[in-house]
């Protein structure tokens, strides 16, 4: 036995080896790197040359052997089936299948030496080394997911009571890693196929909003003085903003005498040749069997590929000499409005990497409908006479059009506010987070405190019972006392720091009520609940604030104005600066608070600044980035706080925010 002082020694590394495995459960990417910190931090404590991980997956009922150490052969022999492999997953069957397969289905401890497996008749291979001991690694609910093995080789070396306790007390925080890695991967599954999901969604709303605008403006169109032939050129930078249509025609045809005439033509071959494009521009040819005739007859949009085409040659619907090959896709649109097909809409690529789909045959024959109506329009204004018919039937069509565009802009505003409280709850989440995490430390340390004190208070009765208790042990036992006494004081009061900060700020962020509160001390909490995220960088954070100023605001408003800039700072201005700093200051002014935030990371240029209030709009499309951090800071300042906000910054001279808000103040 350990006399006092070596044992108060060897307690002391325990906790040691315990706080420096807690931060790299912070800092661990994967389960195998942490497990093999595990690794070698009990190596400081005992000999564990060889250890073993092997994980228990209760829906499939099977072992997993995800990290094995073996001193003597570079990976640990399972008693299995001899070599484990770690992507191999081995069904579980009954107890007597191995070691392993008894300490999951008992959830109990097992210590064998070497000859003592034949006692409970297992069927694997025998064991490998002198010593072999397994411990369960329990979840909260009570179910066993996986054993921690360690062997040794050497027969003196065995795992006396104490260092089992010490493995106990590992495995047990392995245990609560491996059950949170588990519940962050399936939350960070859910996240991103919810944020896919939403992607999607804003995507198809966002071509849904641009074909509405399209038709918003072609039909504008018929209300403006332009030429047909104008008309048509603004109808393909129209479809251009929607589809591929470098290569686009407009032809009219004419019932009475069965022409079809080119009276808008753009081709990407004729570029170089104005000539050839006149040549088509205003040419006339009869009804007959070529693409064009085929849409007009079938009164149907219609794609079109060289194998399609052949099979409608086949089928004798086309004429072979009239089908092109030096096309990839061919689509054409009838323009029908009222019933009468005013002529059809064509595009068409040559290069294979310009595919249409049948979406796109949709989007053109929706588009070519609209035109159709406003061909309908002009053609009625310029050859008819009938100039009041046309404006009414336009303005019938555009009070439609109106209904179903701010139909179209209610959904989008809602989407944006769900999206908006949506990051204000993402925000308040990841607080919780941050702070349960920051919580788990100093509590972590308590209990541990407490095992100790109990294992202490142990080995007095016994001396007291024994009559073997000297002065200087019974002095040891006061000094440990007080020490463990010391620890779990400073260790529950910065938990409970930590728990009244995050209270109030929680509290503040879900509420949105007026409350009088010191600025100073405020801000000081606010950057105490993103510690988590702090610690990861070098990153600065000073205060400059008068101690004495209070004020009588909305809390939570400056909380989480507070938190999308740090934040922001941290993900954008700093994405490659090692170490940034960032500045708040608070002044009052004449009854205003003026609020300013700065930092000295990358800064963003005048365009970009121009946009920084938009929704949507970041800097980091495709990475991550929403778009609704500093939209969010923005409603916040204006909305709740009533005040304004105004952004300075310039490329390499870092990003600075001004906010002016009225707020009750109180000095002193």
């Amino acid at each position: 036995m350990l006399n006092s002082t070596a044992h108060v020694n060897q307690l002391a590394l325990i906790l040691q080896v315990l706080i420096e495995l807690n931060k790299h459960s912070i800092n661990s990417s994967s389960l195998v790197e942490y497990i093999s910190v595990v690794h070698q931090l009990l190596a400081k404590l005992m000999d564990v040359n060889s250890l073993c991980l092997a994980l228990h997956n209760s829906k499939t009922n099977s072992i997993q052997f995800v990290y094995p150490a073996d001193e003597t052969e570079g990976e640990t022999k399972t008693e299995i089936d001899g070599e484990s492999d770690p992507e191999m997953e081995v069904s579980l069957t009954d107890e007597l299948q191995s070691p392993v397969a008894w300490v999951i289905i008992n959830k109990q401890q097992l210590v064998l030496t070497t000859g003592e497996e034949s006692n409970y008749k297992f069927r694997g291979a025998p064991l490998t080394g002198e010593h072999w001991l397994g411990l369960p690694l329990m979840a909260h609910q009570g179910d066993c997911i996986g054993v921690l093995v360690v062997k040794s080789y050497t027969p003196n070396v065995v795992y006396t009571e104490e260092e089992q306790n010490i493995l106990t007390l590992f495995a047990s925080v392995v245990a609560s890693y491996i059950e949170k890695h588990t519940k962050e991967q399936v939350l960070e599954t859910i996240i991103s196929t919810r944020t896919a999901a939403l992607a999607k969604e804003l995507l198809d709303k966002k071509k849904s909003e641009n074909l509405q605008h399209a038709i918003f403006e072609i039909a504008s169109l018929s209300n403006e003085k332009i030429a047909l032939p104008d008309l048509y050129h603004c109808v393909h930078l129209i479809v251009e903003k929607l589809l591929y249509a470098r290569n686009f025609s407009i032809l009219i045809f004419d019932e009475e005498t069965s022409e079809i005439s080119f009276s808008y033509f753009a081709d990407e071959k004729d570029e170089k040749d104005e000539k050839d494009e006149k040549k088509l521009s205003g040419k006339t040819f009869q009804l007959g069997n070529d693409f064009y005739s085929y849409v007009i007859n079938q009164r149907k949009p219609l794609l079109l590929t060289p194998v399609i085409a052949k099979e409608l040659v086949n089928k004798g619907e086309l004429m072979n000499e009239q089908v092109a090959d030096d096309f990839s896709y061919w689509l054409g649109a009838p323009m029908i409005s009222s019933n009468v097909l005013h002529g059809i809409i064509v595009v068409q690529s040559y290069d294979v990497e310009h595919i249409y789909s049948d979406k796109d045959l949709d989007i053109l024959s929706f588009v070519a409908s609209h035109v159709a109506s406003a061909i309908e329009v002009k053609i009625n204004t310029q050859n008819r006479g009938e100039a009041q018919l046309n404006l009414a039937k336009n303005h019938r069509l555009l009070e439609q059009q109106n209904v179903q565009l701010s139909t179209a802009l209610k959904q989008v505003k809602s989407t944006q506010k769900q999206l908006i409280q949506k990051q204000k709850m993402a925000s308040l989440g990841g607080l919780v987070a941050g702070i349960a995490h920051e919580i788990n430390t100093p509590l972590g340390i308590c209990v541990t405190g407490v095992s100790h004190l109990v294992e202490e208070a142990k080995i007095f009765r016994e001396l007291i019972e024994s009559d073997n208790l000297s002065e200087t042990q019974l002095f040891s036992f006061l000094d440990d006392l007080d020490e463990i006494n010391s620890i779990l004081i400073n260790n529950t009061r910065r938990a409970a720091d930590l728990i009244y900060s995050f209270k109030q700020i929680a509290v503040d962020q879900s509420s949105g009520e007026i409350r009088h509160f010191k600025v100073k001390q405020y801000l000081d909490e606010i950057v105490l609940s993103l510690k988590p995220t702090l610690r990861q960088c070098k990153h600065v954070i000073s205060i400059l604030c008068d101690e004495s100023l209070t004020v009588n605001t909305n809390a939570g408003a400056i909380a989480q104005i507070v938190s999308n800039m740090v934040l922001n700072s941290i993900r954008h201005a700093f994405d490659d600066i090692e170490q940034g700093e960032m500045e708040i200051r608070v002044i009052e002014k004449k009854g205003t608070i003026v609020f300013q935030y700065k930092d000295n990371g990358k800064g963003i240029d005048e365009k970009n600044l121009a946009k920084l209030f938009d929704p949507f709009f970041t800097t980091k499309r495709g990475e991550g980035g929403s778009g609704l951090g500093t939209h969010l800071i923005f409603n916040l300042v204006t909305s709740s706080l009533q005040g304004k906000i105004t952004a300075r910054s310039e490329v390499g001279k870092g990003l600075a925010y001004i906010i002016n808000f009225p707020a009750i103040i109180n000095e002193g």
